[in-house]
């Protein structure tokens, strides 16, 4: 029988395949997507296990959206040494925050580039940008600049996430920053670094000194202060103590674990991962309706065979699993390839972000295999019942 209903699957190969390429399309969309929504979660969850024994600290008044770039009130520079003492404390490095603007440097981003100014020591404590190198070399000197290499990739290509081309100066080239009517600052980019934190490789960093130069922060200033702790489980130990040491101090502090972050982009995701499941189902409804038709014509077609089959022995129970048996070949068929069609769909959009965000996981796949079996019995169950109301009788008497 189960052969028997496969056969049937292709009997009106041009029926079929219009079948097969609806479904197709529908699971190619749904692979996209929550591809994408798997490679999202995988970089977040990497970036955030990097970040797992980190602190950052900023001023308190400095707005929420700026915590990692800056804003509010400078923190003095000796809150730097006073964390080294902190126990459970393995370094500490801090950021001075410059902006460089777009008509001089075209990042895509109209309010200017955010250059980050850092201590070369303690930046090798933390084992830093300036450790992992992957071209030119690291910053020497001053008013020398590395680039991240997710930033570097995409200016290669059209900028990132399809943006405008980056103006991006090669390795050795330089720009000039106006400071003053009557001063500026020659930059040189001297070298990337790909240190495998998403969020750290879309950066350009430089020395802290020159990132002042280019801000006119005091030198007993800094912007922000990272601090990296010897154990997740000493995280929050640490934070509290901050919290404590620097309560009435001098420019009051705010403290932002990797946990806090991962709450909040969670939430983000959350919403995220929803809208991509609405837009499968409706491409996965879809893909279920080509199925229904195709098979609703196919059991008005062989309505006379049906009723021969009930004459010779087949019960209802056979007439039905025959017909979903054969949608559920359809389905499975337009799963396969709609899957291979998303991963090819995945991999240019990789290609062409140059950012590894389409991932094809074994829960995808087993989503994708389900969605095919559940298109295959919606579209259908329908169509089988009214196969197995065929009359043999009226059936036969109109041969």
């Amino acid at each position: 029988m189960f052969r028997f209903a496969i056969s049937n699957a292709f009997r009106r190969k041009g029926i079929a395949f219009f079948a097969i390429l609806g479904t197709a399309l529908g699971v190619a969309l749904m692979t996209v997507l929550l591809s994408i929504s798997d490679g999202m979660d995988r970089q977040m969850s990497e970036t955030m296990n990097e970040l797992a024994g980190s602190i950052m600290v900023s001023p308190w008044d400095a707005p929420p959206a700026m915590g990692l770039g800056g804003g509010g009130t400078p923190l003095p520079l000796s809150y730097v040494e006073g964390m080294d003492g902190i126990e459970h404390v393995e370094a500490v490095s801090y950021t001075v925050t410059a902006f460089v603007p777009q008509r001089v440097l075209d990042l895509g981003n109209p309010m200017g580039t955010t250059l980050t100014g850092i201590d070369l020591e303690r930046d090798a404590l933390m084992d830093g940008a300036t450790l992992h190198i992957t071209e030119g070399r690291t910053i020497e000197g001053d008013e020398e600049i590395i680039v991240g290499q997710t930033l570097w990739d995409a200016a290669e290509r059209r900028g990132f996430m399809g943006q405008m081309a980056l103006d991006l100066p090669d390795i050795g080239q330089s720009f000039t920053v106006p400071i003053a009517p009557d001063k500026e600052v020659e930059l040189t980019i001297v070298g990337v670094f790909e240190t495998g934190d998403m969020l750290t490789d879309m950066n350009l960093y430089t020395k802290a000194d020159t990132a002042r130069e280019l801000s006119g922060l005091a030198e007993d200033r800094v912007n922000t202060i990272n601090v990296r702790v010897d154990s997740v489980d000493n995280v929050e130990g640490v934070a509290a103590a901050i919290e404590e040491q620097y309560e009435d101090a001098e420019v009051p502090v705010r403290i932002l674990m990797a946990k806090d972050m991962v709450g909040q982009i969670n939430e983000a995701m959350g919403i995220f991962r929803s809208s991509l499941w609405i837009i499968s189902l409706v491409a996965a409804i879809a893909g279920g309706i080509s199925i229904f038709i195709v098979m609703l014509i196919s059991v008005i077609e062989r309505t006379k065979e049906f009723g021969i089959l009930k004459a010779s022995g087949w019960s209802n129970g056979n007439i039905i699993s025959s017909v979903v048996v054969q949608s559920i070949t359809v389905g499975l068929l337009g799963a396969a390839a709609g899957l291979a069609i998303g991963y090819g769909a995945g991999l240019g959009i990789d290609s062409y972000l140059n950012v590894e965000i389409a991932v094809i996981t074994v829960r995808l796949l087993v989503i994708i295999g389900a969605f095919g079996v559940f298109m295959g019995l919606a579209g259908g169950f329908y169509p089988a019942l009214r196969a197995a109301r065929v009359s043999p009788i009226e059936s036969l008497r109109a041969i």
